[in-house]
C-alpha cells in the first residue's frame, strides 16, 4: 500500500522586492547588519554590498585581507589621447601655394580639329585615332585648337576653315592615301601644308552627312548596288553624282 505524505516546504522570498512592488522572488542570500538581518537575492544583495562597502570601506577579516562582498571588476586600460601637432600655418600656405603652382602649370589638353574624311577611315576610327594619340576633337576652334586635318570635302567646312586662317591655326593635309596612317603610327600630327580656301556651299544646304546619304541612295541605284552603307564614298560616286546633277540643272535651264 502506498502512502501519500505531504511535507510542508518553506520558502524564504526577498525582502526588498517585497518591499518595493511585492513580488516573491526568492531569497539566495542573508544581509546581517547588527541585530539586523535581511533575505535577498543575488542582486539586490551585490546592490546593498556595494552601499555599504561605500558608506563604510572595505572590512577586514582575520587575515588582514579585506574582504569583499562583490567580484572586483577587471582593470580597463587607459588609452590616453596622442597629441596631434597642428600644422603651422606657414606649412600649410606652402602646400596651398604648391598646389595652386602645379595646377596652374597644368595645361588643358591639346585639340584638333577635323574637316572632311579620311582616306581609309570613317567617321568614328578617325576620331578615335586622333584621341588615342593625346589630343581632343574640337567642331569649332578654341584656346587648344593646335591643329587643323583636312580630309576629302573639307574645303566645303568654311567655319573650320575661317577659323583654322583667323587663329593661324597650322593645317595638315591627309587627303593624300597613308599620310594619316603614318601620323597615326609616329604620334606625331604636323601641319604645314597650305590651307585652301573654302569652296562654295550648294545651294541645298544640307550637311556632309545628309549629302553623303543622299549620293549613296543615288548611287545603288544607278550603277553601284553594293556601296556600304558607311565608310568613305568613292571619288568616282561623288563626280558621278555631281555631274548627273549638274547635267539636269542645265537642261532644266535650257529648256526654261
Amino acid at each position: 500500500m502506498r502512502k501519500t505524505v505531504l511535507v510542508p516546504v518553506e520558502y524564504t522570498y526577498c525582502d526588498a522586492h517585497i518591499a518595493r512592488d511585492g513580488s516573491e522572488v526568492e531569497a539566495t542570500k542573508t544581509l546581517a547588519l547588527g541585530d539586523s538581518t535581511w533575505h535577498l537575492c543575488l542582486e539586490h544583495n551585490v546592490t546593498f554590498g556595494r552601499y555599504l562597502v561605500d558608506a563604510l570601506g572595505t572590512p577586514e577579516d582575520a587575515s588582514g585581507e579585506p574582504a569583499s562582498t562583490t567580484p572586483e571588476p577587471e582593470p580597463v586600460a587607459v588609452v590616453e589621447p596622442v597629441p596631434v601637432a597642428e600644422p603651422s600655418p606657414v606649412v600649410a600656405e606652402r602646400d596651398a601655394e604648391g598646389v595652386s603652382e602645379e595646377a596652374a602649370k597644368s595645361e588643358p589638353m591639346p585639340s584638333v580639329m577635323l574637316a572632311g574624311e579620311v582616306p581609309g577611315y570613317d567617321w568614328e576610327s578617325a576620331r578615335d585615332a586622333v584621341r588615342n594619340a593625346g589630343y581632343a576633337v574640337v567642331g569649332r576652334a578654341d584656346d587648344s585648337t593646335v591643329l587643323l586635318i583636312l580630309g576629302e570635302g573639307g574645303e566645303r567646312n568654311g567655319h573650320k576653315l575661317g577659323d583654322a586662317r583667323e587663329q593661324g591655326i597650322p593645317c595638315m593635309d591627309v587627303r593624300k592615301p597613308g599620310r594619316f596612317k603614318s601620323a597615326v603610327l609616329s604620334g606625331e600630327f604636323v601641319g604645314g601644308d597650305p590651307l585652301p580656301e573654302p569652296a562654295k556651299v550648294d545651294r541645298s544646304g544640307m550637311s556632309d552627312r545628309e549629302r553623303n546619304r543622299v549620293i549613296r541612295a543615288w548611287a545603288r541605284e544607278n550603277g553601284w548596288p553594293s556601296l556600304p552603307v558607311q565608310g568613305r564614298v568613292p571619288m568616282q560616286v561623288r563626280h558621278a553624282y555631281e555631274l548627273a546633277h549638274r547635267d539636269a540643272s542645265e537642261g532644266k535651264a535650257a529648256a526654261a
